[in-house]
């Protein structure tokens, strides 16, 4: 069997449909590029915003270390430094403890002398009466004397 041709108006049909596709086919092409294009170029600033951010993480997390091991190196003055105090501290509670020791046994001195003065005080008065009597009976005899004397001589 020979192929069929068709007839012209139904071949302008079919190439007016086929073009009318074609033209479809072509808009739908350049939409589907025109997306492609736009999900290349966010997949390419997301990429460029992912290397920023991570160079930004890097610089952080280089901040963060650095910072850490700064905190580390005054971690490590700091318990130097308590351990210092507490050396200090000790020796300071010993010397507090001396110096309540020399105090306590300062103020027993101060006492004992105290009292000591006081002994003294009362010797001192008593030596001061007796003589006071003496000088007095002394006196009494000058005077004794010096009536007896002028009498003899007068």
């Amino acid at each position: 069997m020979p192929p069929r041709l068709m007839d012209p108006s139904s071949f302008q049909i079919f190439m007016d449909a086929l073009l009318n596709r074609m033209e479809q086919q072509e808009a739908r092409a350049a939409t589907t590029n025109e997306l492609l294009l736009q999900v290349v170029q966010e997949q390419r600033h997301a990429r460029q915003d992912n290397q920023k951010f991570q160079q930004q993480q890097s610089v952080f997390n280089q901040r963060l270390l650095e910072w850490t091991d700064r905190q580390e190196k005054f971690n490590e003055r700091q318990e130097k430094f308590n351990e210092r105090q507490e050396k200090f501290n000790e020796r300071q509670e010993k010397f507090n403890e001396r110096q309540d020791q020399f105090n306590i046994i300062f103020l027993d001195e101060i006492r004992d002398i105290k009292a000591d003065v006081r002994g003294l005080k009362q010797e001192v008065r008593t030596l001061l009466d007796v003589t006071i009597k003496q000088h007095d009976e002394r006196l009494k005899r000058l005077e004794e004397f010096m009536d007896g004397f002028l009498r003899k001589a007068g």
